[in-house]
């Protein structure tokens, strides 16, 4: 178990990895290109402008020409990369104000009326690391906070599970303070929002949730020695499960396909089983790379292929009033 642990922590990392650097590496190639060639577009505009217009009006015969659509395509990346920008500031205010407003409503109660929670947690030495909230139809643990994450709990949670299914649910969620996986989470969701246009984003970001998930599983198994009851409380609490009440940090792995995954693999750890979705990432791949291909070449096209200068084309429109 513990080999799997690491092998498990290493595909999150990678996943991590790889998320961050395809990100980090498509921004800065395409903020890049549009910082050192704006005096470029803009003067090129400029130039466009007073050729098509060189007859007082528009002039349809200079409008469509190679030039002209050349000088387009650089402002229309540029557009992609502030709406993504823009997106992501947006993204950043929704997430703190919805997670801070949502905590903020929670009613936090003394663990102390709640022996059997209480002695749990001196058992594990987590009673300064747990939020217990009351509310007795939301049956849902979960982890919040950017620099200091807690875990929190609801009391329908612990009328609802065994002592030992609680103590499952705190040790799953207590890795993820460890790893501080709320944080590690945010990271990646705003850097899939900068880069909206990346198909393999989500893919990846599924991925990345999904290994974090059985990491902390693993751990589970690895303090408790018991995966049957974390098998049970993950069967209990998907069932009972709400996302349109929830706005925590880390959501529930979603999916009913995903916990019957988790679950398979604590009743049979050593069991080979099922990759979902993994022919489906080459066909994301490609299409992410020509997506981000096409964004970026305009940008740095006009460095490989020089354009000439264009003229108007109307020679009626220059004799009569551009004195041709």
């Amino acid at each position: 178990m513990q080999y799997l642990r690491k092998y498990r922590y290493g595909k999150a990392q990678l996943y991590f990895s790889l998320i961050v650097s395809i990100n980090l590496a498509c921004f800065l190639v395409i903020i890049t290109g549009a910082a050192t060639g704006i005096k470029g577009y803009i003067s090129d505009t400029k130039f466009v402008y007073e050729a098509v217009t060189c007859c007082g009006s528009v002039c349809s015969k200079c409008f469509f020409t190679l030039h002209t659509i050349a000088t387009t395509l650089p402002w229309i990346c540029v557009a992609i990369l502030f709406a993504g920008i823009a997106a992501t500031i947006h993204r950043i205010f929704c997430m703190l104000s919805c997670n801070y407003r949502f905590v903020r409503s929670l009613a936090p109660l003394s663990v102390d009326n709640y022996p059997g929670l209480k002695n749990i947690l001196l058992s594990t030495h987590l009673d300064d690391q747990l939020v217990l909230f009351d509310n007795g139809v939301l049956r849902h643990a979960f982890t919040s906070g950017l620099w200091k994450p807690k875990t929190y709990l609801s009391t329908g949670v612990c009328s609802y599970l065994t002592a030992k299914e609680i103590q499952a649910v705190i040790l799953h969620e207590a890795h993820h303070v460890i790893k501080k996986a709320p944080l590690m989470l945010f990271v990646l969701r705003i850097l899939c929002t900068l880069n909206f246009f990346l198909p393999i984003n989500r893919y990846l970001l599924n991925l990345y949730s999904t290994a974090c998930e059985k990491e902390a599983d693993d751990a589970v198994v690895t303090n408790s020695g018991e995966p049957l009851e974390l098998a049970s409380a993950l069967l209990k609490l998907s069932r009972s499960y709400s996302p349109a009440v929830l706005y925590p940090m880390i959501p529930f792995s979603s999916g009913q396909r995903i916990v019957e995954d988790r679950v398979m693999r604590l009743l049979e750890p050593h069991a080979v089983l099922p990759s979902f979705g993994k022919a489906s990432s080459y066909p994301l791949s490609l299409l992410s790379l020509l997506i981000a291909v096409t964004i970026c070449f305009p940008l740095y096209g006009k460095f490989f292929t020089p354009l000439e200068k264009i003229e108007c084309k109307t020679k009626v429109c220059h004799m009569i009033k551009c004195g041709f």
